[in-house]
């Protein structure tokens, strides 16, 4: 089979799977279906193999943590202004984590940031509120963390449609 056509196999069922359990049996929990998409889409983008998951996981949970610790701050002043200038730092601190060798995938990062601080403002969800279905951290790192899952898996399946090995998940990265 060629990649491609495995590729939207594998990432069309399992993405349709997905969605349904979080619209539907799992709709509780508040799970959030574009982050979900994004971590695996993170997982593709670092490699698409077994050490991409271990680059492109912290740095998802970095941006994560780093999304909540923003909008806490940002719940504490007023006015459009002051809101961007704390996303603005929030931002540039976030990006300075990749000083740090197992937060150096910044595509990772950025995008959970951006997902998380984007949805707590949209939602007007507290950074403070860690429940399941409502708090920014919760939805979004658990979110994120069944994305890198998901791409890992779905490399591994891929790879067997193409007749490769599990480790031959790089071009499968190339591919997406």
């Amino acid at each position: 089979m060629k990649l491609p056509v495995a590729l939207a196999i594998v990432v069309g069922v399992v993405g349709g799977i997905l969605t349904w359990l979080y619209v539907g049996p799992l709709a509780a929990l508040g799970l959030f279906v574009p982050a979900t998409f994004m971590g695996a889409a993170c997982y593709f983008a670092a490699g698409g193999d077994l050490p991409a998951l271990k680059k492109s996981m912290p740095a998802n949970i970095w941006g994560v943590v780093m999304g909540t610790i923003t909008l806490i701050v940002a719940s504490l002043v007023s006015g459009a202004a002051l809101t961007g200038v704390v996303v603005g730092a929030g931002t540039a601190i976030l990006i300075l984590g990749a000083l740090v060798p197992l937060l150096e995938f910044v595509p990772g990062a950025v995008i959970a940031f951006a997902m998380t601080v984007g949805w707590g403002l949209l939602t007007s969800a507290s950074g403070t509120d860690f429940a399941f279905a409502t708090g920014p951290f919760t939805v979004m790192l658990v979110s994120f963390v069944i994305g890198g899952l998901y791409g890992w898996v779905g490399s591994i399946l891929v790879g067997k449609l193409v007749g490769a090995t599990s480790s031959a998940s790089a071009p499968v990265a190339k591919a997406a």
